[in-house]
């Protein structure tokens, strides 16, 4: 099988799709699976790279004010046919709608190959964020229409499969996510780190992308109510960088710490080293961060909202409220602050869900749906020339 991927969204950036497509290639290559890859070239150079089974084709791109450090790349149509007409692709997937995923789809549709696309990010959840509520229609008519030309669209967890078939979407699939727990567990915990963060204070953690969509005022309201509440006793851990970066500082609270950006062995130790995740997005397809922390043996407190209900389950490895009730949401914190009993339980019930996630059973799933759509797909042709 011969496989070419179009992603608006790439290594060395990091996001739940450039880690998930990252893994995905390093499981193909160990598969001995033929990959072409067209992706953002980040140092504003076009280049070629990749490995024995996988080649990266870069396009330089520009910068957008809401997320500086993607690139959205538009490559001539032109030589993207080139490039897949000498590779020949058995199969096209795209995981993105725009300038580089788009052109996948057009030359999928232009050349009869089969095609498959992933639902990774739910745009229209973010306009009001940014108050651009009055493009909300424009953008769905156009992502139901993007996605209408697949074989096949796969969400990232049931909650957005039901989602997406209630706006109309139709021929959808379930790809879901899994975790690493050789990177993520709570063998990390250091508690020179724990020491650095918040000397004899309880730690909560948030981690991920700092922007007005992942609701974080309510998470620094819930802050400061907590501060006044119990004085001293609290630190908020915020890892990630973002837009939102600015007004968090601004905030001013003393029981907030802002660590940047992290990877690799410093996240992991970060995750390990708190006592509970706190996260009050709504946005998510599936939410991959909510799983590392599942993995990291942390109880979660999170709102009953997106992908990450699918394996969010209240009481029992996390106390969940409505996305917008911050009064539940501040004393769901405060029950796991006080409650050691209730925060054990739901620790080892978070360890038990992270085990159930592995990500060679998601990816053998995905080559399942490959192979099924290109079956499909030539009896089709061979119906339509019958």
């Amino acid at each position: 099988m011969k496989i070419a991927y179009f992603t608006d969204t790439y290594a060395p950036e990091i996001n739940g799709v450039t880690n998930t497509l990252s893994k995905l290639g390093k499981y193909l290559d160990k598969q001995q699976i033929d990959q072409l890859v067209f992706a953002p070239d980040y140092d504003g150079k076009n280049s070629i790279c990749g490995s024995a089974y996988r080649k990266i084709h870069r396009f330089a791109g520009f910068t957008c004010s809401l997320s500086p450090k993607s690139r959205l790349s538009f490559p001539p149509f032109w030589k993207i046919d080139e490039i897949c007409d000498s590779y020949a692709p058995d199969i096209i997937h795209v995981t993105t709608e725009l300038g580089i995923g788009f052109r996948g789809m057009r030359y999928a549709m232009s050349r009869n190959i089969p095609l498959v696309m992933s639902f990774h990010t739910d745009y229209g959840k973010y306009l009001k964020y940014y108050n651009l509520e009055f493009a909300q229609p424009m953008l769905e008519n156009y992502l139901e229409w993007f996605h209408s030309c697949s074989a096949c669209t796969l969400a990232p967890s049931r909650h957005t499969l039901a989602e997406l078939f209630q706006k109309g979407y139709r021929n959808l699939g379930l790809w879901s996510r899994g975790i690493d727990t050789t990177c993520f567990n709570p063998g990390y915990r250091n508690e020179k780190l724990r020491t650095k963060l918040g000397k004899g204070k309880f730690i909560f953690l948030y981690a991920g992308r700092l922007s007005a969509e992942k609701n974080l005022d309510m998470l620094l309201n819930a802050a400061n109510i907590i501060e006044r509440r119990f004085p001293g006793m609290t630190t908020f851990i915020f890892t990630g960088d973002g837009l939102y970066t600015e007004i968090i500082q601004n905030k001013g609270l003393s029981n907030v710490v802002l660590t940047g950006f992290k990877k690799g062995k410093e996240l992991s130790e970060i995750y390990a080293s708190a006592d509970c995740f706190a996260f009050p997005s709504a946005t998510e397809t599936f939410g991959n961060v909510v799983l590392e922390a599942l993995s990291s043996g942390l109880p979660v407190v999170s709102v009953s909202g997106g992908g990450i209900t699918d394996f969010l389950i209240h009481n029992h490895n996390s106390l969940l409220s409505d996305p917008e009730d911050i009064v539940v949401f501040t004393e769901n914190l405060i029950s796991v602050m006080q409650n050691k009993k209730l925060r054990s339980e739901l620790s080892k019930n978070a360890l038990k869900t992270a085990g159930t996630r592995d990500w060679e059973k998601v990816f053998n799933g995905l080559l399942d749906i490959y192979n099924e759509t290109i079956d499909s797909w030539s009896e089709q042709n061979i119906r339509r020339t019958a």
